[in-house]
């Protein structure tokens, strides 16, 4: 009975730790992903400090601003579920001090029966005379060990009510230390709703700005278009070309091979091409909001970074093409076995067509719009004519 009754107790503590471990886990990665949000704000704005100094109309400063804004909502929905695990420990912690409680007083209770019991029983006399009166010398033995075992176990049990105390001790403080946190927390969460609506309302000043100059606006966005067009057709040529003189699918060296499998067993892992920059416009199709009938398409990712940002190969390859876009500045297309990756709006091109580059070399600067003031990388990725969503490719940040 007492082995079955030891083997509950185990098995219940085993399955209590591991479900702190796992909700431990949990804070952690939820605390990790908060400091990241909040890493990506700072970021944000700084480059909006930037964007201001510039009175050129311009959609970037617009789109730092949205990200600025879902950062934010971001943010508080983290901050929310931060709450609602601290509401869970707490609510743990007024479990163990009602459990601990409960054990306390039966401990006293127990402890106060012996008491009473020594009392009644304290008459050295009476307790060799006990023992004494014995049929045997093994019963005498067996009472005169009851005795001491009887002691003992007193002991024991004044010690549990010592240790019992103290824990209702720690919970009651750990309880008192995740309240505070609460409050902290709520505090943070109604500062970052203030900020949020303060972000909104320059969002549609922003907006506001930009409809009054909107031809203005239309005619840089038909640019990028048209540097955008101009990139397609080389990556096509350069696909055209190398078919053509069967360097493809079927004839791939073995190194080539080897590095083409490599960037495939890289996706979702690759270095990111700057250093310190956030997404501001993803793949794929989009509105500029602001602009009725306007729609573009994003064949990779546009990444806004400081002025000084170097631009970095994502991976290991060979130098395919450097060319001069307008619109666009210059653009370097890499090629890793069967897949390329192009870096465009870069200036201070440091390699040529035909170099061998490693895993983070440096090909180049982030060019910075000295109108708009704000520096803005291109980042495509192709599995030959495929196009691919970088995202999925690279770490995240």
């Amino acid at each position: 009975m007492r082995t079955q009754f030891l083997k509950s107790v185990i098995v219940s503590l085993i399955l209590l730790l591991s479900i702190n471990a796992a909700f431990t886990q949990t804070k952690e990665d939820l605390q990790k992903e908060k400091k990241k949000t909040e890493e990506e704000l700072k970021l944000t704005n700084e480059l909006l400090e930037q964007t201001e100094k510039s009175k050129t109309v311009g959609l970037n400063r617009l789109l730092i601003i949205q990200k600025r804004i879902s950062l934010r909502e971001k943010l508080i929905n983290e901050i929310t579920i931060e709450v609602n695990l601290i509401d869970k420990e707490i609510e743990k912690n007024n479990s163990n001090i009602k459990r601990l409680e409960a054990e306390l007083k039966q401990l006293k209770e127990e402890y106060a029966k012996m008491i009473y019991f020594a009392y009644k029983n304290r008459n050295n006399y009476d307790r060799l005379m006990f023992v004494l009166a014995a049929e045997d010398f093994n019963q005498a033995y067996r009472r005169m060990k009851y005795f001491q075992q009887y002691t003992k176990y007193r002991q024991k049990q004044a010690e549990k009510i010592v240790i019992a105390q103290k824990n209702i001790e720690y919970e009651t403080e750990q309880l008192s230390e995740k309240r505070n946190s609460k409050i902290r927390l709520l505090s943070n969460k109604e500062r970052e709703r203030a900020n949020l609506s303060a972000e909104k309302f320059k969002k549609n000043t922003e907006i506001k700005r930009l409809k009054q100059k909107e031809k203005e606006l239309r005619k840089k966005i038909q640019e990028k278009q048209r540097a955008m067009e101009k990139i397609k057709n080389a990556i096509a040529e350069l696909i055209a070309r190398e078919a053509k003189e069967n360097k493809t699918f079927k004839t791939l060296t073995a190194s080539e091979e080897l590095i083409s499998q490599g960037f495939k067993n890289a996706r979702g892992k690759l270095k990111w091409p700057i250093d310190n920059g956030i997404v501001i416009r993803g793949f794929g199709p989009y509105t500029p909001e602001g602009l009725k009938g306007v729609k573009m398409h994003n064949d990779g990712i546009d990444i806004s970074s400081a002025k000084d940002a170097k631009v970095k190969a994502i991976y290991e390859g060979e130098i395919k093409r450097v060319i001069a876009v307008p619109g666009a500045n210059m653009a370097v297309i890499i090629r890793h076995g069967h897949y390329l990756t192009l870096y465009s709006n870069i200036v201070n091109v440091r390699v040529k067509p035909g170099d061998k580059i490693y895993e983070g070399h440096y090909i180049g600067d982030v060019y910075v719009d000295q109108e708009e003031k704000s520096a803005t990388l291109h980042l495509g990725i192709y599995e030959e004519t495929q196009v691919l969503n970088p995202k999925n490719w690279l770490r995240r940040m």
